[in-house]
């Protein structure tokens, strides 16, 4: 290899550049998602401003990979205590399916929502984007997007699917969930739900699994509306959320976007003030 940059896209490698960058940072952050180091580095630089030099983000290969870093660096830099590792990870369904497996350490952040995607999906960074290809008004535009019922309504659609997938992820988790392609539910003309009863056969396939099916997941639902009351979009994986956006976007401004470009939008414009549990906590933590 001939520098250290190129050491990238494996759980190693992570862990070797760690170890060659960990000086160079105020805070060594690490995270799941392989190839998004470039994202995050975005996203906290907006979320902590200047006051922490960022030089490099850990990305580590899911989830078991930020535990194995966190089992193996700890969260002091030995050589210099001022340094302190922070490891962010997704929420999935941890909270619901098995809170006891859950990393009790305020250094171990868990995201409040399903993931990292979550975040982006914001309704004035929507407008924005849209308004520059719509060619209107802030309030025309914020009409045509009519963004709050599109999410209400693919979050209501999508509700009982995560559920199902809860269901699965706790007691079957030899079954397919989330590596599932979202358009298997979603249709890409319009961003909502299919009407070809895919989802029904899901659901008939997820009922044959386990005669006491519903009343189980009658029970992770339970624990969800525990922690989140009756708004379900915690539920609700990020990612699969931004593919509906972009498929029911795409009709309201009449353009063959680039997905990529407008992810990088919501990216630098959603309101990062709902990270704010996340940056209190850095900002704490640096301070003992």
């Amino acid at each position: 290899m001939n520098n250290v940059d190129d050491l990238l896209y494996s759980s190693e490698a992570s862990a070797t550049r760690f170890m060659y960058y960990q000086d160079l940072n105020d805070i060594n952050i690490f995270v799941e998602d392989l190839g998004k180091e470039y994202e995050y580095e975005t996203i906290f630089k907006r979320l902590l401003g200047e006051d922490y030099k960022i030089k490099s983000i850990f990305s580590a290969g899911g989830k078991k990979g930020v535990r194995d870093r966190y089992e193996e660096f700890g969260i002091v830099n030995l050589d210099n205590p001022k340094i302190k590792n922070f490891y962010i990870v997704d929420g999935d369904f941890d909270r619901y399916i098995y809170p006891e497996k859950m990393i009790d350490d305020p250094y171990f952040l868990y995201l409040k929502t399903y993931n990292i995607e979550n975040y982006f999906i914001d309704e004035n960074a929507c407008i924005q984007f849209s308004k520059g290809r719509l060619k209107c008004l802030d309030e025309e535009a914020k009409r045509k997007l009519n963004f709050c019922w599109w999410k209400d309504t693919v979050v209501d659609q999508s509700t009982k699917l995560f559920f199902a997938y809860c269901f699965v992820n706790k007691y079957y988790p030899e079954h397919k969930t989330l590596s599932r392609s979202t358009g298997e539910f979603i249709d890409a003309k319009t961003g909502f739900e299919r009407q070809d009863g895919s989802f029904n056969e899901f659901w008939n396939f997820i009922i044959s699994l386990d005669s006491k099916a519903e009343s189980k997941i009658l029970g992770i639902k339970e624990m969800y509306v525990k922690i989140n009351g009756q708004d379900f979009f915690n539920l609700i994986c990020g990612k699969f959320l931004l593919d509906s956006l972009c498929w029911y976007i795409r009709n309201v401004i009449d353009d063959n976007f680039n997905h990529g470009d407008f992810k990088w939008h919501l990216i630098n414009h959603f309101d990062i003030s709902r990270l704010n549990y996340v940056k209190e906590s850095i900002i704490e933590l640096m301070a003992v």
